[in-house]
């Protein structure tokens, strides 16, 4: 096996060189990082990196904490988890899913998503008690904690505002029994839609229901019975298959008889028939910056990151205009 230094002889540079490119490779010119790669590559060289984190005093782990009620299979954690790993992977790291905090293990730092809004603090208490960086995938006004979101407002208002434009105004909301903050945020949206188009908000359009197929199924008769709509905005893919679901069973074309809105756009809304108009996040590149942003603060970074990415509307052929 190929040694750090017969790397460093073969490519022309001293070791201190090769570690850099190891360790921190934008520090090294484009030339000669790529002339050590080819050299790492040629030699099939391997880094010692168990070595590596004993002298940084690092395991490199990340733990990504993900609820014991998110399932694993669900789209945005499968995209979210892509993206994660594509940073991680590149910088030599490795990552465990976390799905509670019954046993103590071993890591650098924590990127947290699903978290009920009185259990943010709660999990922040716990990585500063074991003196660890966490990011959260939400929003928090807590000081010196890193946090990026979805832009949830924007999303409901640009798919409520969608349908407006179409000549809707009887819209009714389902949203996700939880008590998070992308629930409350996605219901901002629709308010701030409705009431800057001069459409007056009906709490009794809104309704609450568990995320997933059934629970869209469920609530769905409860709407058509209790009111008069043109329109549906659902809070997410997954609410709204059940609700397409169960519109046909009860003999209602979409969206000659109820136009349909879903949010996520992560593949879901495909399975839906006919595919859905939804409101698209991020959620590959928002798991790239929340590990790009965990390993910034590993490496030194003090300042805190609150950022939102603004998602966008994907156009399918469950809303038609209202004559």
């Amino acid at each position: 096996m190929a040694t750090l230094k017969e790397v460093a002889d073969l490519a022309g540079v001293s070791p201190i060189t090769v570690s850099r490119v190891i360790n921190n490779p934008d520090a090294v010119k484009d030339q000669t990082r790529q002339r050590i790669e080819a050299v790492m590559q040629e030699l099939k060289y391997s880094p010692n990196l168990a070595a590596k984190n004993l002298a940084t005093n690092r395991s490199g782990i990340i733990d990504v904490y993900i609820p014991e009620n998110i399932d694993l299979s669900n789209p945005f954690v499968m995209h979210l988890i892509a993206g994660i790993s594509q940073v991680l992977s590149e910088q030599y790291y490795s990552f465990l899913i976390l799905r509670n905090r019954r046993r103590e293990h071993v890591c650098d730092g924590y990127i947290v998503t699903g978290l009920l809004k009185n259990e943010i603090q709660e999990f922040v208490q716990y990585a500063k008690d074991r003196n660890r960086p966490i990011i959260l995938f939400g929003h928090t006004m807590i000081p010196d904690i890193d946090c990026i979101d979805v832009d949830n407002v924007l999303g409901a208002k640009r798919g409520t505002e969608y349908l407006i434009v179409q000549g809707h105004k009887q819209i009714a909301m389902i949203n996700v029994f939880e008590d998070k903050d992308y629930t409350v945020d996605r219901l901002e949206g629709y308010k701030q839609a409705l009431t800057e188009n001069g459409i007056t908000y009906d709490p009794k359009l809104v309704f609450y229901t568990a995320n997933s197929v059934d629970g869209g199924e469920e609530i769905t008769a409860e709407i058509v019975k209790k009111q008069k709509v043109s329109a549906i905005f659902c809070a997410t893919d997954t609410i709204a298959i059940g609700v397409a679901a169960k519109l046909k069973s009860m003999g209602y074309l979409i969206p000659q008889d109820i136009s349909l809105m879903g949010f996520d756009g992560l593949g879901h809304q495909m399975l839906a028939k006919p595919q859905l108009t939804t409101v698209q996040q991020p959620i590959y590149e928002l798991g790239v910056l929340l590990a790009e942003k965990l390993l910034e603060r590993l490496n030194g970074r003090e300042t805190p990151v609150k950022k939102t990415v603004a998602p966008v509307l994907l156009e399918g052929n469950s809303v038609c205009f209202k004559n």
